[in-house]
């Protein structure tokens, strides 16, 4: 999900638009907003690259794809925010 900021845009590093580019968009990018189901997706995603790839007529950047993903889904619940009930 994109929370579109230009300043902070990666995908208008050169480009003058105004508007998110989803045509280049990086995970990495300060705008990108990931939900926890946002990360069990790219958990099971993962598994299931995993899966692919233990097969050797599957190619080994399928691996490394999953293992991206895993860390994406890592980082999402390092630094997410937690919501908490207001205290009495």
């Amino acid at each position: 999900m994109c929370v579109y900021n230009r300043d902070r845009a990666l995908c208008h590093r050169l480009d003058v638009a105004d508007a998110p580019r989803l045509d280049r968009c990086q995970p990495s990018c300060a705008n990108n907003a990931r939900t926890d189901q946002h990360a069990d997706q790219l958990r099971q995603y993962a598994q299931a690259l995993e899966k692919q790839a233990a097969s050797e007529a599957v190619p080994d950047p399928l691996a490394r794809r999953a293992g991206h993903l895993r860390q994406l889904a890592d980082r999402h619940e390092h630094d997410r925010i937690h919501l908490q009930e207001p205290t009495s």
